[in-house]
């Protein structure tokens, strides 16, 4: 498989995230027995992108590497992300979360200077890693306070 095709199959799979999560919000709503489905569709979609993402980091040479790369951090900061809001919703794992950004920022900044061509990827996951982070912060000023 081209090198390029692998980073247009990593970006079908990540907006495939988009529509299953309206479905969740549908099954969270109007039939909530059925939220499994969602939840067990999102993780092997994210279980699906990143075993693609460490084989096409193996397999890419040269700069679109280190969009993998990019695409493999953002898939770790989600799934902490998903894990704190899902099962494992404890103050602990603000920290987690935090640490798992920082490095991932990082990240998706190398990525952007190195990479010559797929550059928006790195961007894009800047800008939403923003929104996850603010909203981890909303989280976090909200925790125990009585909001009533």
């Amino acid at each position: 498989m081209g090198e390029v095709k692998y980073i247009k199959i990593h970006i079908l799979l990540l907006l495939t995230i988009i529509p299953l999560s309206v479905v969740g919000y549908l099954f969270a709503v109007y039939n909530e027995s059925l939220f499994f489905l969602y939840e067990w569709l999102l993780t092997l979609l994210i279980l699906y992108s990143t075993i693609l993402s460490i084989i096409s980091i193996g397999k890419i040479k040269g700069n679109l590497k280190w969009v993998s790369i990019s695409i493999l951090a953002f898939l770790v900061q989600f799934s902490v992300l998903s894990l704190f809001l899902g099962p494992f919703t404890r103050y602990a794992l603000f920290s987690v979360f935090y640490i798992v950004t920082f490095f991932a920022t990082i990240i998706f900044i190398i990525s952007f200077r190195k990479a010559e061509t797929f550059k928006w990827i790195p961007m894009v996951f800047i800008i939403v890693s923003v929104i996850f982070t603010c909203y981890m912060l909303l989280l976090n000023s909200l925790w125990g306070r009585d909001v009533s």
